[in-house]
């Protein structure tokens, strides 16, 4: 068990940390909010707290999703390609929820902003699937 959560700890954080430099790199490019959209707490607290615990946050979510998906991948291998999809269901359904959910309302560009959501948590996906494969 040691190892998994090891294991969950490193990818969670790389794959979380990836997921997060890439909506950064988008939301300086373009005027595509997705970085505020992830780190978004507005439905948990009124005052934004800093942007360390804001990232702090994401990464605990990430690497409590990589702990779960590598017990799952060792140890109910059938059931890991429908985790992996039931999560990205649930990480690309948040694309709305959160949206809604936000205090001010952020600039998403409705399909494109859903659909740069989607695609990156598929990669978020593909991280977390290599670093098992590769035993990390």
């Amino acid at each position: 068990m040691g190892k998994i959560l090891l294991s969950g700890l490193i990818s969670g954080t790389v794959a979380g940390l990836l997921l997060a430099g890439a909506f950064s790199y988008v939301q300086l490019s373009t005027d595509i909010e997705l970085l505020d959209l992830l780190l978004n707490l507005d439905f948990i607290s009124r005052e934004e707290p800093h942007i360390v615990i804001q990232i702090l946050l994401h990464l605990l979510v990430s690497v409590v999703i990589a702990t779960i998906l590598k017990w799952i991948y060792i140890n109910r291998s059938k059931l890991y390609m429908p985790s992996m999809v039931a999560i990205w269901v649930i990480t690309t359904s948040l694309y709305f929820i959160l949206s809604k959910q936000a205090e001010e309302p952020m600039e998403l560009h409705s399909y494109i902003g859903w659909t740069l959501w989607s695609i990156f948590h598929i990669g978020y996906l593909e991280v977390l699937h290599i670093c098992y494969k590769k035993r990390i």
